[in-house]
């Protein structure tokens, strides 16, 4: 960061304006001097102040923001299609290509498939079921 030194300046001017502030506030409040509550004002202010020129200082150090592109008009949008519009059609697979079968051949699921399933899943219903407990 730079001007490091100078952004700690700042800090420590606020920091001995606070206290100034604080000590003489006390000795307001406490000792019922009303010197003391001007002198309390007056680093207030001062502190106030030297705030104000640590942002403006912060502000200036800053490289300016790159210029904004002025917004253009916004036009009206139509609503989008829920679906995609069809594609070609596409040209037959040449001969040499392999296929994979159609589930309609055979009707998918012979009856051994469809018994040893059933078995396998009443197989595992047994063991994972304690005794004397059904489904």
């Amino acid at each position: 960061m730079r001007g490091y030194a100078v952004h700690l300046l700042f800090h420590l001017l606020a920091i001995a304006a606070g206290a100034a502030c604080g000590v003489a506030g006390w000795l307001w409040w406490f000792g019922g001097d009303p010197s003391s509550l001007r002198l309390a004002i007056g680093a207030l202010v001062v502190g106030i102040i030297v705030l104000v020129l640590e942002a403006l200082y912060i502000r200036a150090e800053q490289p300016p923001a790159p210029p904004r592109s002025r917004p253009r008009p916004q036009q009206p949008q139509r609503p989008r299609e829920r679906t995609r519009p069809d594609l070609e059609p596409v040209a037959a697979p040449s001969s040499d290509t392999l296929l994979q079968p159609s589930p309609d051949a055979g009707k998918a699921i012979d009856q051994e498939t469809k018994t040893s399933a059933l078995d396998a899943l009443n197989e595992l219903g047994r063991s994972t079921n304690p005794p004397g407990r059904q489904n």
